[in-house]
């Protein structure tokens, strides 16, 4: 890459919006690694009308996930932008998360390796830190990967997304069915919360029993062969 400029930065991340982060984040930004040991799965549990605290967790994933993929991927592919992920920063707001960029700093036409050293560097030491199994935690980061193209309306993301995607720790964590859609090998767990239901990605059938193991129990649809993500 060489290093853009902090217009070229400024302007790719302007043209996010879905999960727009904040250019001129206050004192109530703080790094990511203290947002998530402070209380953020407790305060979603809280939001969510006091679910478990492992929903709260997983809930964690994947919405750090997908704010990251609207400052790291979208602005990769669609202005060849890739900001400095060192620069990164969150706040919530009783348990919605907000990211936000001390410095408006990067580097252009980023390759995938590029985008991929840059979100491992932001996800790795966060996810080892969720007290899940690490199948689920990768399998959120996953499913969230995998709709990039279609929740940002972006489908020049979808061969970036899917190089991703066929690497390690995502490597196996969906089935993508002919027709496009992802099928999930874990739960994420939503299904704890009251009257919730299942994701439309889910590995299970039907609503499982509240002591179902989310990577083993409950009932699953039969595995499809050929189609594995």
């Amino acid at each position: 890459m060489t290093p853009a400029s902090a217009t070229e930065v400024e302007v790719a991340l302007r043209s996010v919006t879905v999960w727009p982060p904040d250019l001129a984040p206050d004192e109530r930004y703080e790094p990511l690694e203290d947002l998530v040991a402070g209380g953020l799965a407790e305060r979603i549990c809280a939001r969510l009308g006091g679910a478990p605290l492992r929903v709260g967790q997983s809930a964690v994933v994947m919405g750090l996930t997908s704010r990251l993929w609207s400052v790291l991927v979208a602005p990769a592919v669609r202005d060849r932008v890739l900001p400095d992920p060192a620069k990164i920063v969150g706040r919530d707001e009783s348990g919605s998360l907000v990211l936000g960029l001390r410095q408006l700093a990067g580097g252009r036409h980023p390759s995938v390796d590029d985008v991929a050293a840059a979100v491992q560097r932001v996800l790795d030491p966060l996810l080892a830190a969720v007290p899940l199994a690490s199948r689920l935690v990768w399998g959120n980061a996953a499913a969230s990967l995998h709709a990039v193209p279609r929740v940002h309306g972006l489908p020049a993301a979808r061969a970036l997304v899917d190089d991703l995607l066929a690497r390690p720790p995502y490597a196996g964590e969906l089935e993508v069915l002919p027709s496009g859609r992802a099928r999930r090998r874990t739960c994420c767990l939503f299904y704890l919360v009251e009257d919730a239901a299942l994701c439309g990605d889910c590995v299970f059938d039907s609503v499982p029993a509240r002591d179902a193991d989310p990577l083993h129990g409950g009932r699953r649809r039969p595995p499809r062969r050929g189609h594995g993500g």
